[in-house]
């Protein structure tokens, strides 16, 4: 059984907006950084695991200068996750090791489309209403994606989804025109989250897969975020996703691109299709190995599970593996060793 989605659309904390907040660093995680010395950035950076994270911009500067001294090149991202049970927060580092690669954006639209005042209203009250229920932990924290679109166990959230799911079969057209067109980021990244509860259709599958290589990330986050969901419920339109995009978002410099690729690349390898698995072998394996060995398992799920098929565990194993570790057998069963079997 596929692990239902956490609700992490707004889970990404920037650092300028924790300012006169005091969430302490559950861990500190780094991708990208085969070939770098982790060891002498983590030893270099001005903050460590049990800190207080506090300071905004000043903050995610000092982990800049602190990556640039110790490694001699800017980080790719600095992206504050919330949240663990206990309220901390995930700090993921990005670095410019031979296990990243720049991801290619379409350009960005230039018409003047916008989204209804109607559906920026809806959508800022689903994201007042996730982010508290991300913050409230346990059960209200998680979502069921069986019908091809989010709907959290959270009353509130989940009513606010119902809306956005009328909204959204009746407004189809707007919502292609603009995530198409307009030249606002915002609004393109409002419609793309609508867009996932549109009409199931092989055109709302192409808008959301060209919508994933938008220059904007949370447009990038949502549209892949609705394919990831849509992908693990509905096979025949999983089918016509065009599994190289995300595959390549898998070595991205940014936080969200990796996250939601895993998600919409373990709904794309159910059925273990021999090229994908060859293709992400070929292209990705360093970056799923880095992924899948992050600490907290709800963030290294997806990559674990993907890993674990490309390394041919088998399904029952592979999701013991994935939600309860230890990922090192994962990764030895790649080069045919038998700890993962």
């Amino acid at each position: 059984m596929r692990l239902a989605l956490f609700l992490c659309v707004l889970c990404v904390v920037p650092l300028t907006l924790l300012d006169g907040a005091e969430p302490r660093i559950a861990t500190i995680e780094f991708f990208g950084h085969k070939g770098v010395d982790v060891a002498a950035v983590r030893a270099a950076l001005p903050l460590h695991e049990g800190d207080e994270l506090s300071g905004g911009a000043e903050a995610k500067a000092r982990v800049r200068d602190a990556v640039v001294r110790a490694s001699g090149s800017e980080p790719t991202d600095v992206a504050a996750i919330c949240c663990r049970s206990d309220g901390g927060v995930l700090l993921f580092i990005g670095l410019r090791g031979g296990s990243f690669k720049a991801f290619e954006y379409r350009p960005a639209p230039a018409g003047e489309a916008r989204v209804s005042n109607e559906l920026a209203a809806l959508d800022e009250r689903l994201g007042e209403a996730s982010d508290a229920a991300v913050r409230k932990g346990g059960d209200a924290a998680r979502e069921d994606d069986s019908q091809g679109y989010a709907l959290a166990h959270d009353p509130q959230v989940r009513s606010i989804q119902l809306a956005l799911r009328r909204y959204a079969i009746a407004h189809e057209p707007e919502l292609f025109h603009v995530i198409e067109s307009s030249r606002d980021a915002k609004h393109r990244a409002i419609a793309s989250q609508a867009l996932g509860y549109a009409h199931q259709s092989a055109r709302q599958v192409l808008a959301l897969t060209r919508a994933a290589r938008d220059p904007d990330g949370e447009v990038r986050n949502n549209a892949t975020r609705a394919i990831g969901v849509l992908a693990g419920a509905n096979q025949r339109l999983a089918r016509q996703i065009p599994p190289d995009v995300f595959i390549e978002m898998l070595s991205s410099g940014i936080w969200t691109d990796r996250n939601k690729s895993a998600a919409v690349l373990e709904a794309l390898t159910a059925k273990r299709t021999a090229t994908v698995l060859a293709k992400l072998r070929a292209n990705a394996l360093d970056s799923l190995i880095e992924m899948a060995m992050w600490h907290e398992a709800s963030h290294a799920y997806f990559a674990r599970m993907v890993l674990g098929r490309v390394a041919g565990i088998p399904e029952k194993r592979l999701q013991e593996l994935a939600g309860n570790g230890p990922p090192e057998a994962i990764v030895a069963a790649l080069s045919g060793k038998p700890g993962g079997l």
